[in-house]
């Protein structure tokens, strides 16, 4: 048992047994520390370590699994949106699952970048190696299954707005954890002091990412936090803002909101993150067309909205100006992440290999060499490469309908927050994250829709309402 491991195992046994209620957002908290684990073992010389999420997540699978047992269904109502969204989801997990078994054999030697084999992602190029079923395949099919198992839960579990609510306090505490980790890591930094890197990535042979936590640029060094690695600590900040931002611009405001969203963008600022930058700007885009602040008709709405953006933009502007004007090595290192890598190997390496990822996907005829053969840098070429078209078409439907499922227009501050980190989180990924299984997403996931459930189940039954 890790250090982790001491404080994840018993606070989840404790809930399984006693308080299943807080199994879910002991799971979205859990989330977060994505590259570390509670347990570490091997079987045959093939090491592993268990996450705190995924842990989580074996318990929650067992709950459902008591649930279907005492009586339950595995599938929520055929009359609501939530039936069609679990349909979809066991259909990509039985195609994915079949893949992870089938493709290694049936395309046996084609050249893919196996997750385990290559040891810098930044230089993928050269790195491929003959496709043959390993334990990666049977390790992504569980984990795929142990998140889908964690959705079905969340929609029979999670039925009032309390339940809704605390879901989002668990997210806005995992929130807290990463800016507090991430800025007590530069602070250590600066001062000379020991970071726990050793308690926050001690996975061996960690299936998230192979990168160091201490990555340093120009003689900064890069924030990670309790993520996977400082891009991957991007993508959540980025992603995060963006649902910070749309909760604010829903009517949350405040002076303790907008101080947390100005520490996001200052801890995003120092992950130095290309990924987290981009899918800050594009979701940011896409919020400015949804809450639309100029209108011909003026409203109190309107008026509203002009305001919330004025002070998000002027706010925003000064104090990431103000960070990147008094510490010079940070504004080297954004414009090396940004305006140099361009050019760099590292950029020419990634996008070498999503064309390898074209070309594999060619290969197998569309099928792809199953969950968990291959790693490019992108989500999309992974998904194409890896389940094929059929994989990848039914988890755009999942993200379709879960969008669709959810009350962008109408719904609260509260539900604001968490869809659209999960749209920030799914452009970033799609940017440059390839894994179809990392722990924010799911946790995302799990949060929008139970949320969205919630909504849409309590508005059903109010006078007025279908």
């Amino acid at each position: 048992m890790t250090l982790l491991g001491a404080f994840f195992i018993p606070i989840t046994i404790l809930c399984f047994l006693w308080r299943p209620q807080y199994l879910l957002p002991l799971l979205v908290f859990a989330s977060i520390f994505e590259a570390g684990s509670v347990i570490n073992g091997n079987i045959g010389g093939f090491v592993f370590g268990v996450s705190p999420f995924y842990f989580v997540e074996i318990c929650v699978a067992i709950r459902l699994l008591l649930w279907v047992w005492r009586g339950g269904t595995w599938l929520p109502s055929e009359k609501t949106a939530a039936r069609g969204i679990s349909v979809l989801l066991l259909a990509f997990l039985a195609w994915s699952f079949a893949s992870s078994v089938v493709m290694p054999w049936l395309f046996a030697g084609l050249p893919v970048y196996a997750p385990r084999e290559v040891e810098d992602w930044d230089m993928m190029v050269g790195n491929l190696v003959p496709l043959r079923w390993t334990f990666s395949n049977l390790g992504q099919g569980i984990y795929l299954a142990l998140n889908v198992a964690g959705v079905l839960y969340a929609f029979h579990v999670v039925r009032t707005m309390d339940q809704a609510e605390k879901l989002a306090k668990a997210l806005r505490w995992a929130v807290f954890a990463v800016v507090a980790a991430g800025l007590l890591q530069f602070l250590a930094f600066v001062s000379g002091w020991s970071y726990p890197y050793e308690i926050l990535n001690n996975s061996p042979n960690n299936p998230f990412d192979t990168h160091p936590l201490d990555q340093q640029v120009d003689g900064y060094l890069r924030i990670s936090s309790t993520l996977g690695g400082p891009s991957f600590a991007g993508a959540f900040l980025a992603a995060v803002s963006c649902g910070l931002v749309a909760s604010y611009l829903r009517g949350r405001r405040g002076a303790r909101y907008l101080l947390a969203l100005l520490a996001l963008l200052v801890v995003l600022l120092g992950t130095g993150s290309t990924t987290g930058y981009l899918a800050l700007t594009i979701v940011l885009c896409a919020l400015l067309i949804c809450f639309y602040p100029f209108s011909k008709r003026e409203s109190p709405a309107q008026l509203s909205l002009v305001k919330g953006w004025s002070t998000i933009i002027l706010t925003g502007s000064c104090v990431m100006g103000l960070a990147l004007l008094l510490i010079p090595s940070l504004s080297q290192t954004v414009v090396a992440m940004t305006v140099d890598k361009t050019n760099s190997a590292a950029m020419a390496s990634r996008v070498s290999a999503d064309l390898d990822a074209v070309t594999i996907f060619k290969s197998t005829y569309g099928l792809g060499v199953g969950l968990g053969s291959s790693r490019h840098s992108s989500l999309i070429t992974t998904l194409l490469c890896t389940v094929g078209v059929v994989g990848t078409t039914l988890f755009a439907m999942v993200v379709y309908k879960i969008v669709k499922f959810f009350p962008i227009r109408e719904a609260p501050s509260m539900l604001q927050m968490g869809f659209w980190s999960l749209i920030g989180l799914l452009v970033a990924y799609s940017i440059a994250a390839p894994d179809i299984y990392r722990p924010p997403l799911w946790a995302l996931i799990i949060v929008v829709v139970a949320q969205s459930n919630v909504y849409r189940t309590n508005m059903a039954i109010l006078p007025g309402h279908k």
